[in-house]
């Protein structure tokens, strides 16, 4: 008998965590980047919605939901991915000091995009099997 799957198994949540970590380690070692609180804001922002939008859809359980959940997750990727760019233009810190969670945040984001692939297909198998013309075919 298997074990029923935990948010921890996920590969999403592994990297999901670790990029925001990461990021707000970042963003604490760079003083600059704390006094201009905009732009601190809306990375750590960016950074820390990615995880919170996997957990949230995770415990749904339901896979369209779940789908939806990791959408937001892929836009808050690019997000974070944008600003951390954008400190780089700002004199915040050199290319080098970004490129680890650049990336984490491509590998997040195909795994986000395969992961949601997989939800909306069984979704999608769901759906079917629940109209009324599937579950009135003989068997």
């Amino acid at each position: 008998m298997s074990r029923p799957l935990k948010i921890d198994d996920l590969i999403v949540w592994k990297l999901a965590c670790e990029f925001e970590e990461g990021v707000l380690a970042l963003l604490a070692r760079t003083p600059r980047a704390v006094r201009d609180a905009k732009f601190y804001s809306q990375l750590s922002d960016a950074a820390t919605s990615v995880a919170s939008n996997v957990a949230e859809g995770f415990y749904r359980f339901n896979a369209a939901e779940f789908a939806n959940f990791l959408r937001y997750s892929r836009g808050s990727v690019a997000e974070a991915e944008r600003r951390l760019r954008a400190g780089v233009r700002k004199g915040y810190w050199p290319q080098l000091a970004i490129e680890h969670w650049l990336h984490i945040a491509f590998r997040l984001g195909r795994a986000i995009k395969g992961l949601r692939e997989y939800l909306l297909i069984a979704a999608a198998r769901k759906r079917a099997a629940n109209t009324p013309r599937a579950r009135s075919k003989p068997g």
